[in-house]
């Protein structure tokens, strides 16, 4: 164990049962006042909470969980709901707080006080950076470690939340993403503890076999690759060259990882936003920047290139863990499943057979992880031989429970977007099925960032949804 861990005993006379697991104890380790006003009216309280590494084992180790809670300070005596916000990854921590308030939030806070955590290995809670992990010892103890970091944990450490912070309310949840996934969890085993859930391009492919959900996600991804090179023609030679120069002699980044082809075609990933095909656009053009001394590529680029992968790196459950997400009890290793499908898909999905000038366009990929991100990214490479023995991994615990999906009492609303890349629609709908109360919302207005782009309006109507306000 690191620093970040301790094995001390819990010092809190208060147990809460968590399902079927055993009762376990809990502290607050500290708790700042409310803040002094912010702009925009609200003031902010800092929580941390002592919450067992492993909840089936409460006497063992444990970790830090950071909890910011925000309030409008004109209702900071009123007895308001809940609402947890659970973010998108997996590996990312809760959005920072504005002054004055934007979006979401500012919409939420009219009737809310609103939770944001940092899950557990992000941001302020117990980290699970390359830098802790390595110090967890041997990659065996990696791999064990890490394997407690996935939505199955997180929502036991939300039940703590909930009965600390919340002084054992009824929850509203909103999740963006991964975050919805983590929401189906929690609707699996603790039902009641949820008033009303809100879904944002979140309803997880429950029952589907992890290599059908990287098919289906290719697929999009071929249609989106379509979209990009219609918007940008010139962009399909500019990938190729782009691509036949780094296959031949692959580019040294400043921070030490290496610009594969391979690698680079992963830019695909920004092309899932609102602004994802300008984003991705723009950085392309920096590839003809002038300057650069022969036979190299521009240093803006390179460095463009390496910020937006950057938090592969500092976020590295992403790519440890991001698999997993998909493996619903024993029997479902992973097993590098996009790497799979993605080779199986033949000559179309292999960029070496589309080097030459005027063939077909080069594809670029989108949310999938491989297990040569283990070489080609700096910040990786000692956390290869981990990410191995996760793939490998077949006994994980349950995701999901379909019987309690289907009988809870949260209701619930949920945002799809037709063409979402990240998460694909027709699995989200079937989900949808399984839930006893969700109304949908299907549209192509939005991609799957709607939340960030027009979060407010989002937030609004997806809350009217839930309370049975309006249908659709």
């Amino acid at each position: 164990a690191t620093a970040a861990l301790s094995s001390r005993p819990w010092v809190t006379a208060r147990a809460l049962s968590i399902g079927t697991v055993a009762a376990s104890r809990h502290s607050t380790v500290g708790m700042s006042e409310f803040s002094h006003p912010l702009p925009g009216g609200i003031l902010v309280k800092e929580h941390e909470l002592s919450v067992p590494l492993d909840h089936e084992d409460p006497s063992g180790e444990c970790l830090t969980l950071f909890v910011r809670e925000v309030v409008k300070a004109e209702k900071q005596s009123d007895k308001l709901p809940y609402l947890l916000f659970l973010q998108g990854g997996p590996g990312f921590p809760a959005p920072r707080v504005s002054a004055p308030p934007s979006g979401w939030m500012k919409s939420a806070l009219e009737k809310h006080r609103v939770l944001l955590l940092d899950q557990r290995g992000t941001g302020r809670s117990t980290p699970a950076t390359p830098q802790h992990i390595t110090a967890m010892g041997d990659p065996a103890r990696q791999a064990e470690y890490l394997a407690l970091f996935r939505a199955d944990a997180i929502v036991k450490d939300c039940e703590l939340v909930r009965s600390v912070v919340a002084g054992g309310e009824k929850l509203s949840l909103l999740g963006q993403s991964y975050g919805g996934f983590c929401i189906l969890s929690y609707l699996s085993f603790f039902p009641a503890s949820i008033e009303r859930a809100l879904f944002t391009c979140g309803l997880a492919p429950v029952g589907q076999p992890i290599d059908d959900v990287y098919r289906a996600t290719f697929r999009r991804m071929e249609q989106r690759n379509a979209r990009f090179y219609r918007r940008y023609p010139g962009d399909i030679e500019l990938v190729r060259s782009l691509a036949r120069t780094l296959d031949a002699a692959p580019a040294d980044l400043p921070r030490g990882g290496r610009l594969t082809a391979r690698r680079f075609l992963q830019l695909g990933l920004l092309l899932g936003s609102e602004s994802g095909l300008e984003t991705l656009h723009d950085l392309l053009e920096l590839a003809r920047a002038p300057g650069a001394p022969d036979n190299a590529l521009p240093e803006l680029f390179l460095v463009g290139v390496e910020n937006a992968q950057a938090a592969f790196e500092t976020n590295p459950i992403y790519w440890l863990l991001h698999e997993s997400i998909y493996c619903d009890g024993a029997g479902s290793a992973s097993g590098w499943a996009a790497e799979r499908v993605q080779a199986s898909l033949g000559p179309a999905w292999d960029y070496r057979t589309r080097l030459a000038e005027g063939d077909p366009p080069i594809f670029l990929t989108g949310e999938m992880v491989y297990s040569w991100m283990g070489e080609d990214y700096a910040g990786l490479r000692a956390l290869k031989p981990a990410a191995e023995l996760l793939a490998r991994k077949a006994d994980w615990p349950e995701l999901y429970r379909p019987s309690e999906l289907g009988t809870g009492e949260a209701r619930c609303a949920a945002l799809m977007s037709y063409d979402d890349i990240y998460v694909e629609r027709q699995y989200s709908e079937a989900t949808a099925g399984m839930l006893r109360w969700c109304r949908t919302w299907v549209s192509n207005e939005f991609q799957h960032s709607g939340l960030r782009d027009q979060g407010a309006r989002v937030f609004e109507k997806l809350l009217a949804m839930a309370k049975g306000e309006v249908e659709y």
